[in-house]
């Protein structure tokens, strides 16, 4: 099966670069193009349907080739539609970042010696950078800059570069404060998804962390410092301590940049996703995630986490309707690797609606996902339904493997009790146990508890 490239990154198109690349084959008397706009236009919906799309353009474009040959043409126009995909892609995304463009402009001049023409686009390179928050091009804007004074050898170029070497120690400065409170925030992250592989750490980062906060003079890095040291605290009451210290911090910050609405939206998500497996009620997470999307509606950059949880919340308060047409609305953002999300929502609407084997049906497609809530998720919820129909022969095998999974993820902290909990429950309705198990100690979300009630 060849193709596997071609086919995810044809998904990634947008309908105005669709558009962009069927009229620059239609320019162009090269047979290749011809085909490369069949397909645009085709859109094969497998990789199955691509293959067989090749072959037959193959096939009928070069009859009279040998098998050996028609084999490498196959892999050869594969790549090259590769090849224009990414070039309309790059070209969009130079378009939307004009540093990167001016960028790039600079350094393909750079052996041409036209010292003027090279240090007006580092100029617009450095002026966009600053415009667009970006740090990186930042440096890189003023190094070229820098480099161009030096070239002159002139006495006023020099104190210029004098100048600029000072501005460019603030942004390395500043860049590197923006590293050090990225390694924070994805050590935490490992730490809330996979707690056992750095749990004995969790002091020593602690301490690191609030080191780090003191020697911070930009408020944003702070602010994901305490971020990090809330996620070292997830299971703990220093949580709401830490996220109402990173709150604090936010907004108390007078420019609203990138990196505020980014740590904005980060804060939000986390703490309504601890808040579900810290077993809140269903009416503060419906209220919570409400907020959350209508506040970056306007902001284009709702991601599908949120959404996911908060057309859950939706279905688990038994607002179908409301649920559906999210789904429907926002399908978008469940595209690639965020369709098992959508799939798990399906089920779980499926389930509500009574459609149990359609449930099933999705539930077998996902249930042994490489994303371990959703792979857990899915087993519980599939339990469930097989106890609604009285198939316990179906259940006992599944309920043997989820023990098993969970005893090898037992360093996912996250609901793990939870979990165990509702399949100890599950296992006992399934063979016929009838003493009643208490959940007293356990905290359940309110997931756990719809899986409970049969």
């Amino acid at each position: 099966m060849i193709g596997n490239k071609l086919y995810n990154i044809n998904k990634e198109l947008t309908i105005s670069q669709r558009k962009e690349i069927a009229q620059h084959c239609s320019k162009s008397s090269d047979k290749r193009l011809a085909i490369l706009k069949s397909y645009i236009q085709s859109k094969p919906a497998s990789l199955n349907d691509l293959n067989q799309f090749l072959f037959d353009s193959v096939q009928s474009n070069w009859p009279n080739s040998l098998q050996k040959e028609k084999e490498l043409k196959l892999r050869r126009l594969s790549s090259f539609f590769v090849d224009q995909i990414e070039s309309v892609l790059l070209s969009t995304f130079v378009d939307k970042n004009s540093s990167i463009k001016f960028i790039l402009l600079a350094q393909a001049l750079e052996k041409s010696g036209n010292l003027s023409l090279i240090n007006h686009y580092y100029d617009k390179a450095y002026e966009y950078s600053l415009i667009e928050e970006d740090y990186y091009y930042q440096m890189i804007g003023l190094k070229g800059k820098i480099r161009m004074s030096y070239a002159s050898q002139n006495e006023k170029d020099l104190s210029k570069a004098l100048k600029l070497n000072e501005d460019l120690l603030k942004v390395l400065r500043h860049a590197n404060n923006d590293k050090v409170t990225e390694y924070y925030y994805n050590i935490s992250n490992i730490y809330l998804e996979k707690n056992s592989l750095i749990s004995t750490r969790r002091e020593e980062l602690t301490k690191e962390i609030l080191e780090q906060i003191e020697l911070m003079d930009y408020p944003l890095n702070k602010v994901s410092l305490y971020v990090s040291l809330a996620k070292l605290n997830f299971d703990n009451e220093l949580l709401h301590f830490y996220f109402s210290k990173a709150k604090e911090t936010l907004y108390s910050v007078e420019k609203h940049n990138h990196d505020f609405y980014d740590l904005d939206r980060k804060i939000r998500f986390l703490e309504l996703r601890l808040e579900f497996f810290a077993g809140t009620n269903i009416e503060s997470l419906l209220a919570m995630s409400e907020d959350t999307i209508e506040h970056f509606k306007g902001f284009s950059i709702i991601n599908n986490n949120m959404l996911f949880y908060r057309i859950l919340f939706c279905l688990l308060n038994n607002e179908l309707e409301i649920a559906e047409k999210l789904l429907e609305e926002n399908l978008v953002f469940f595209r690639g690797e965020g369709k098992i999300l959508k799939n798990f929502l399906q089920a779980v609407l499926m389930e509500k609606q009574d459609k149990l084997k359609e449930a099933l049906r999705i539930l077998q497609e996902i249930m042994y996902s490489t994303n371990y809530f959703i792979a857990i998720f899915s087993r519980l919820l599939y339990i469930k339904v097989q106890l609604k129909r009285n198939k316990e022969n179906m259940i006992r095998p599944v309920v043997q493997s989820t023990q098993r999974f969970l005893q090898q993820n037992s360093g996912n902290e996250l609901g793990k009790d939870a979990h165990q909990f509702v399949l100890k429950v599950l296992r006992s309705k399934t063979f016929g146990n009838k003493t009643k198990i208490s959940h007293s100690s356990t905290t359940l979300t309110v997931f756990h508890e719809y899986l409970l009630n049969l």
